[in-house]
């Protein structure tokens, strides 16, 4: 095998690490060549631990790149490494801010530097337009040029710090209410309504300098009949062409669902560098096997003429300049700014707080997407922490008779602890499941007493409850706001 196509095809690539140590595979693939790695929550244990599992990556060769999707918010790989934490996209856009937004992605990006990260998969630049978004949590909002002035400002802060930036998910996934992870989305509109206007956040992005753009799974029909991750018009033509952009394009997952049931990894490794990609990241779950897979059909791909070795070539370009930027100092950080900017946004309604010494959470779990935070999110441990006795049933759609639940649940837990102990309705982004809205309505009838504490994007009026509080997000810090407005006096 010509050793320099091995180089150049394995420099595209960037897997999964899968575990908080050097695994046993992973000196071998960077000696060929591997780009770098896609760094998960499993690889995170504490923060001395990930500061010299960085160290020990990077000693494996010169310009071995460390990416990480830390978005602040719902999104967050490292929030309990040095007790950092940060609130997302949606409650930076509701804050407006922009220089608030850029000193969060500043902040973001010192601790990214701090723990030995070159490149951070953020922001997310889409559009919310359509309000059943899974990723609606994640964006700034629904308003297009909100969401452009933002993103210029995210990715001025990320880059000033020392870490490269990425607009995602390219065109824009606002449109529709599929998650990438599960099945394509489709993004009907046509190509000029995305040069006139659905396009602007990326050109905010491109205009503020952005290191890396990322290309999502959504298929355009109008455009073209493939996802944008294999689409040669999306990435050549009106990516590269229309819009100017000469930096790095990472492909999203190529293990998810809305690019694997189209192409599975060879196919679709080999037909994104094709379209314009640079780098492909592979996903959570890919390891050492799917390396060598996508690598040897690159390889293939050139060696049989359907690949220009000039693609190859032009990819590994672009990515050497990742990783170059000069780095901020670390002492500028400031791990109270994200408790302020959660102050800050955190709404009240009604009369929120809690009187009762013991508390009945009933928390209403959404589908779980795998980029969007943990099944951890809430504020049942922090009421504990403050004395109260705190018992919770937690609901999903595969719940066995869940409205059943929550009926005879309060009723047992005020039987328990009397009638004045206060229930708290814990949900997050209720409005896009009927389920969720259904039971909601029924314990409004049933309870009006109760609480709620929405942590995700609005969508339900709790008007008719005694009390309503919206953090717009689940990070830490939002659930730290939510538990000291619960626990005012």
């Amino acid at each position: 095998m010509n050793a320099e196509l091995n180089r150049l095809a394995h420099g595209v690539l960037f897997p999964a690490l899968g575990r908080p140590s050097v695994p046993n595979w992973v000196p071998s693939r960077i000696e060929a060549g591997l780009g770098g790695f896609v760094i998960f929550g499993r690889d995170t244990v504490d923060g001395p631990q990930f500061r010299q599992l960085a160290a020990q990556l990077h000693s494996l060769r010169d310009h071995v790149l460390l990416s990480i999707d830390e978005e602040g918010g719902d999104v967050s790989r490292i929030a309990d490494l040095g007790g950092f934490s940060m609130p997302g996209n949606r409650a930076l856009g509701e804050l407006n801010d922009v220089e608030l937004t850029r000193q969060a992605a500043y902040q973001i990006g010192l601790s990214l530097v701090e723990a030995g990260i070159d490149w951070d998969l953020a922001p997310a630049v889409d559009t919310a337009v359509n309000p059943m978004s899974p990723n609606g949590i994640r964006c700034f909002g629904s308003d297009r040029e909100l969401v452009s002035r933002h993103t210029a400002a995210w990715v001025s802060g990320m880059q000033a710090a020392g870490v490269s930036a990425c607009a995602k998910h390219y065109p824009g996934h606002g449109m529709s209410g599929t998650d990438a992870h599960l099945a394509t989305p489709l993004v009907d509109v046509s190509r000029e309504e995305l040069l006139a206007s659905y396009l602007d956040p990326f050109r905010a992005a491109i205009e503020a300098g952005v290191d890396s753009i990322m290309v999502s799974h959504d298929l355009v029909p109008q455009v073209d009949d493939v996802p944008a991750t294999i689409s040669k018009v999306l990435l050549t033509d009106i990516l590269r062409g229309e819009l100017g952009y000469d930096g790095v394009v990472i492909t999203d997952a190529l293990e998810m669902y809305g690019i694997a049931d189209v192409a599975p990894l060879p196919e679709a490794a080999v037909r994104a560098i094709e379209a314009g990609a640079d780098a492909l990241c592979l996903g959570s779950w890919a390891f050492l096997d799917d390396v060598d897979v996508a690598a040897a059909a690159l390889v293939e791909a050139v060696e049989s003429g359907r690949l220009p070795l000039e693609r190859l070539e032009s990819a590994n370009e672009r990515l050497a300049r990742l990783g170059s930027r000069a780095k901020a100092d670390v002492a500028e950080r400031d791990n109270e700014l994200g408790s302020r900017l959660a102050e800050q946004v955190v709404v009240t309604h009604g009369d929120p707080r809690v009187r009762s010494d013991a508390v009945l959470i009933i928390r209403l779990e959404p589908t779980h997407s795998p980029a969007a935070g943990s099944s951890g999110w809430g504020v049942e441990q922090l009421l504990r922490d403050a004395g109260k006795v705190v018992e919770s049933i937690g609901l999903s759609g595969q719940t066995y008779n869940g409205p059943g639940m929550a009926r005879a649940g309060v009723g047992e837990f005020r039987s328990e602890y009397g009638a004045d102990s206060q229930v708290i309705l814990l949900v997050r982004g209720a409005h896009r499941f009927d389920w969720q809205e259904k039971l909601i309505g029924e314990l409004q009838t049933q309870h009006p007493d109760m609480i709620v504490v929405d942590m995700g994007v609005p969508g339900v009026d709790y008007s008719g409850f005694a009390g309503w509080l919206q953090t717009f997000g689940s990070a830490r810090v939002c659930a730290e706001a939510a538990a000291g407005r619960l626990l005012a006096p």
